[in-house]
């Protein structure tokens, strides 16, 4: 809920946001896109400040670990509902202090997940709290991933997720011919078979 909350008041045209004065439950097109992009895509900027709204509840520019176990603790539930090893909060907290560095310890503020050398692999904090797929890949980290992610450096997780669904289609499409082709021929041959001439 959390996060449309904050998708809500995110203002990308004016004009539409007039119009979903009337129905505050609904996004619009072009915030679902920008959900979508920040959501695929937690190395830049925009998704960056989206998502520490969504944590910074209190609005106060700082996350605080009561912030961070409120989300935490949602991802236990679900971690234990699939009988997935559950990775304590301690745990959890302390590989985000080691990953972001913040100045002052149990308050990460926004330039903490800036950082230049930082930007890249402090998204990982947001999908420990909001995607659970994400985040257990995360912790298993499948060798063969990282090697790709090292061939090909230059790519945003963005362009790697487009690279991936663009294959996925493409076999999918490819599946679907050969299934119609055989079908076709199966339907041909059994015409033939059934009127001999």
């Amino acid at each position: 809920d959390r996060v449309f909350t904050v998708l809500a008041t995110i203002n990308v045209h004016e004009q539409d946001k007039k119009d979903n004065d009337k129905d505050k439950n609904l996004i619009g097109y072009e915030e679902f896109i920008f959900f979508f992009l920040s959501e695929e895509d937690k190395t830049n900027p925009t998704s960056l400040r989206f998502w520490f709204r969504c944590i910074d509840i209190d609005g106060d520019g700082v996350i605080r670990p009561w912030e961070l176990r409120y989300f935490y603790d949602h991802q236990l539930v679900r971690m234990q509902s699939y009988s997935h090893e559950v990775v304590p909060f301690a745990d959890i907290m302390c590989q985000m202090h080691d990953c972001l560095v913040p100045n002052t310890e149990g308050a990460i503020v926004l330039s903490d997940f800036l950082h230049p050398h930082r930007i890249k692999i402090s998204g990982m904090l947001f999908n420990v709290l909001f995607n659970l797929n994400k985040f257990i890949a995360f912790e298993q980290r499948d060798p063969f991933i990282i090697r790709q992610q090292h061939e090909q450096p230059g790519l945003s997780d963005w362009d790697r997720y487009a690279i991936n669904e663009y294959s996925r289609l493409a076999q999918a499409e490819e599946q679907r011919e050969l299934e119609e082709s055989c079908e076709l021929n199966s339907w041909e041959s059994q015409k033939v078979n059934d009127y001999p001439y």
